[in-house]
C-alpha cells in the first residue's frame, strides 16, 4: 500500500518485465546483484525510475530490495509473479509518485540555491576582490619605475613589506 495516497501501486506490465530482465542480466555479468544506478544505466532510465519501479515490484514479491550504508542491490525473488501484474496501463500512480518526487527535488535545489545564491558569498568576494585592486594600484603610485632614480624610495618599499 502506498502510505500517503491509500491505494495499492501496480507498476507497469513493460516496465516491470524490463527491470527483472537487467537485474538477472546484470547478476549474471557481475555475478551479484546490481544497484539501482547499473540497472538504470543499462535500461537507459534514471536511477529514481528503477527505484520506484522496483519498490513496486518488493511490494508484490518480484524483486528483493537489499539496503546497505553503501548502496542499495535489486535481486529478482519470483519472476512468475510478474504474470499477475495488469497488462494495462497503471502508471497514473506512478507518474504520480515521481511527480511528487520532482516537487521535493525542486524544493531542494530552490534551499541550496537560497543559500549558496543569495549573493552574500559572491558581495564578500567582490568587496575583497576590490580592496585587492586598491592596494594594488596604491602600492604602485609608490612604486619608483626608473630603477637609476635612487635608492630612497626602493628602501620605503622595503620598510612597508616588513
Amino acid at each position: 500500500m502506498c502510505e500517503k495516497h491509500g491505494m495499492e501501486t501496480a507498476p507497469n506490465y513493460q516496465q516491470s518485465h524490463l527491470l527483472v530482465a537487467a537485474v538477472r542480466v546484470l547478476e549474471h555479468a557481475n555475478e551479484k546483484p546490481p544497484t539501482m544506478e547499473e540497472i538504470g544505466g543499462l535500461l537507459q532510465i534514471s536511477h529514481e525510475v528503477v527505484g520506484v519501479v522496483a519498490r513496486a515490484l518488493e511490494r508484490h514479491g518480484i524483486v528483493k530490495i537489499h539496503k546497505t550504508p553503501f548502496d542499495t542491490r535489486v535481486e529478482v525473488a519470483d519472476h512468475t509473479a510478474l504474470e499477475d501484474l495488469p497488462r494495462e496501463e497503471t502508471g497514473a500512480a506512478m507518474k504520480e509518485e515521481l511527480e511528487e518526487f520532482r516537487h521535493r527535488s525542486e524544493e531542494k535545489q530552490a534551499e541550496i540555491e537560497k543559500l549558496f545564491g543569495g549573493g552574500e558569498h559572491q558581495k564578500k568576494k567582490q568587496e575583497k576582490q576590490a580592496g585587492l585592486d586598491a592596494q594594488l594600484k596604491e602600492w604602485q603610485k609608490k612604486r619608483v619605475l626608473d630603477p637609476f632614480a635612487g635608492s630612497a624610495s626602493a628602501d620605503e618599499d622595503d620598510e612597508d613589506r616588513t
